[in-house]
């Protein structure tokens, strides 16, 4: 025989508060009564938040974008960080050349990453041209542009073990026979 189940526990939560409504304080004093109650107040905080003047903007975040809003993807928010990117990475390309303390080889993977940033976005635009979906969906555009991605690993990598190889070798020579010295 199922226990009957207090009608304390079938109500709405109090605590629970409707994510859109958080910038309205009024709503919020009256959101004990019910949270999820559609009142005139919640309906004109509403039409407030999609007026003209303020659609698509969160206040009080980072970002002045509303992350639930239909028109916003995660495919255009990615594109606009991946473009802003390329500052701080030009800045680092800069600094590193300037410092001249990095292998050839390695310097020139870092530049090569370039590479690879200058193929990926024409092919991007071509997969959605083309096949109207992104780059990621089109196999063999995807794994041409990764292959660059991976030339720059491999140029980064091998140039670093050549400075460690470089580094080593001429500790080597010094410290291979310690009781024997060397006439110069």
């Amino acid at each position: 025989m199922a226990a009957a189940v207090p009608l304390s526990l079938c109500k709405s939560p109090n605590f629970l508060i409707p994510s859109t409504c958080l910038g309205s304080s009024s709503f919020l004093r009256n959101a004990h009564v019910d949270p999820f109650k559609r009142s005139a107040e919640f309906r004109r905080y509403r039409e407030k938040m999609n007026s003209r003047e303020k659609r698509g903007i969160a206040y009080g975040m980072l970002l002045p974008v509303d992350p639930w809003a239909p028109n916003v993807d995660s495919q255009s928010i990615a594109s606009q960080l991946f473009a802003f990117s390329l500052f701080p990475y030009i800045g680092f390309l800069y600094f590193i050349t300037k410092s001249k303390s990095a292998p050839k080889l390695t310097l020139f993977g870092f530049y090569f990453l370039l590479a690879f940033v200058g193929a990926t976005i024409p092919a991007g635009i071509y997969a959605k041209v083309r096949y109207g979906t992104s780059l990621s969906n089109v196999d063999w555009l995807h794994g041409g542009a990764e292959s660059l991605l991976t030339l720059t690993n491999l140029f980064i990598v091998l140039g670093l073990r050549e400075a460690l190889r470089k580094a080593a070798g001429g500790k080597e020579k010094s410290t291979t026979n310690p009781g024997i010295k060397e006439d110069n």
